[in-house]
């Protein structure tokens, strides 16, 4: 078990031994989810921009094109995740 605390914003950090063991990265988001008997399932989202990184060479790809599509892929993993529940 691994504690940590919450800060006077809200704010918290997912202890070094839960990261490493999860896989989470600098960038990724998480995805907090409430059932109705009051558990909350946190679940990961990778940082988009890395999935895309070094995914297409076409030297007209813009980063406002890399931008939209990171912004589409987040959405759609995003209601994915809330469509689970």
């Amino acid at each position: 078990m691994e504690l940590s605390k919450i800060s006077k914003k809200g704010l918290t950090s997912v202890p070094a031994k839960i990261r490493k063991a999860i896989g989470i990265e600098e960038g990724d988001f998480l995805v907090w989810e409430l059932e109705r008997s009051g558990e909350v399932i946190v679940k990961i989202t990778k940082n988009p921009y890395k999935f895309l990184k070094g995914r297409y060479s076409n030297p007209d790809l813009t980063y406002e094109k890399v931008e939209e599509k990171a912004d589409s892929l987040l959405m759609k993993e995003l209601k994915n995740a809330s469509n689970r529940a």
